[in-house]
């Protein structure tokens, strides 16, 4: 049995009540999600493409195969990457 926390931290799955792990993809961006039944799916993570999906599924069954109690779905570098401000700000060197 292990808990699956979301990558959006807003739910926690118990891993003995879903069926299958199943990767989406769509358009803009690839999901993981707990399906329950064939009516029935949950979100648990969205990921920028197939690749960075992959390698999150891989670990998601890594998780599941070794019974880990725990496991936080990563966060996706979609939606909350790094991105670099080339601004005013930066290219000042004095104080204030």
């Amino acid at each position: 049995m292990t808990y699956i926390f979301a990558s959006d931290q807003k739910s926690i799955i118990d891993s003995r009540f879903v069926e299958r792990f199943c990767l989406v993809e769509k358009p803009d961006a690839c999901m993981i999600v707990a399906s329950y039944s064939a009516e029935r799916m949950v979100t648990i993570g969205k990921y920028k493409d197939r690749v960075e999906a992959d390698g999150v599924m891989y670990t998601l069954y890594r998780a599941l195969g070794t019974d880990e109690p725990f496991f936080e779905m990563p966060d996706s570098v979609l939606f909350h990457g790094y991105s670099e401000k080339r601004d005013a700000r930066i290219k000042r060197k004095g104080g204030s």
